[in-house]
């Protein structure tokens, strides 16, 4: 005969969309469901779940209520559904694990947040594909005439910032969830209701998802700093711009000055081949901090 969720003695699945709700409902099960801070074994905890559902990421919290094996587990969903009660069922059976077992039933649904918190960071993946796309885009036209400046920065910097938020929600996410772990640990160490192994192989892939997500988080602070980087060598070439017109256009306009204050003694203007003179001086004075600052590589 196959099991089905309401036959389960080992949970109690609720729902409460306030913290007057929640009241009702530990008063109803003589369990107190109010999350503590500095939770003791036993205690009611929160976590806080995210899940991918219609192509947009949901937060909810979810309070766990964890005590002896033959005590049932409480689950408290405060917003959207989290929690599959047939897809449980189903791993329950084929690990062959006891029906009746709270902990066994925790371990279950433990893995199950774990798997739907994996897809949103998967999402948040390729997101940051998406931005090392763009990256590439500013990468590779600067120091051409396709450079880019920083107002071109605008949609790319507010994609990052887009997965910024959900990327600290899976982070909060996996941390709760070891949490829980380590105390379903505690518990199956204490009673030896499981064995140990499963518990710590669930806390293996705990932590490899939070170096993940490190990992993650690091690879969105490189796109930052990349792309804020190539803004300043495009910027930076609109200034090379600007220092060789200058080196151009001073020499120039010095001379203009000079012979612009009409002095009534200026005897070079009536000598033979002044004009050429002049023009060669500016030639020169135009010549020398050009070839200077590319002597310096300043131009590279």
């Amino acid at each position: 005969m196959t099991a089905r969720f309401k036959d389960m003695a080992s949970w109690r699945r609720l729902q409460a969309p306030d913290r007057q709700a929640l009241e009702d409902l530990g008063k109803l099960y003589r369990v107190d469901l109010l999350p503590q801070a500095q939770a003791s074994l036993g205690m009611a905890t929160r976590i806080r779940c995210v899940r991918v559902s219609d192509e947009q990421m949901q937060v909810s919290d979810l309070i766990w209520c964890l005590g002896q094996d033959d005590q049932p587990l409480y689950t408290v969903e405060t917003g959207h559904r989290l929690l599959r009660p047939g897809q449980a069922l189903e791993r329950l059976s084929a690990q062959e694990m006891s029906l009746a077992s709270s902990h066994a039933l925790a371990l279950t649904l433990l893995y199950q947040l774990l798997a739907q918190t994996s897809q949103v960071l998967d999402r948040i993946d390729q997101g940051l594909s998406v931005s090392t796309l763009s990256l590439r885009g500013f990468l590779s036209n600067v120091g051409t005439d396709y450079s880019r400046g920083a107002e071109d920065m605008i949609d790319l910097d507010s994609h990052m910032a887009t997965l910024h938020k959900p990327l600290s929600h899976v982070m909060h996410s996996i941390d709760d969830l070891e949490q829980a772990a380590q105390r379903l640990r505690r518990w199956v160490y204490q009673e030896k209701s499981l064995e140990l192994s499963r518990v710590d192989e669930l806390i293996a892939a705990i932590e490899g998802m939070q170096r993940r997500a490190h990992f993650v988080i690091e690879r969105q602070r490189f796109h930052w700093r990349a792309a804020g980087e190539s803004v300043a060598m495009s910027d930076l070439n609109v200034t090379k711009v600007f220092t060789v017109l200058w080196a151009l256009l001073v020499p120039g306009t010095a001379l203009i000055n000079w012979y612009g204050q009409n002095f009534h003694v200026m005897p070079e203007l009536s000598w033979e081949g002044t004009m050429w003179v002049q023009l060669v001086t500016v030639l020169v004075l135009t010549a020398v901090p050009i070839w200077t600052i590319k002597k310096s590589g300043a131009l590279r």
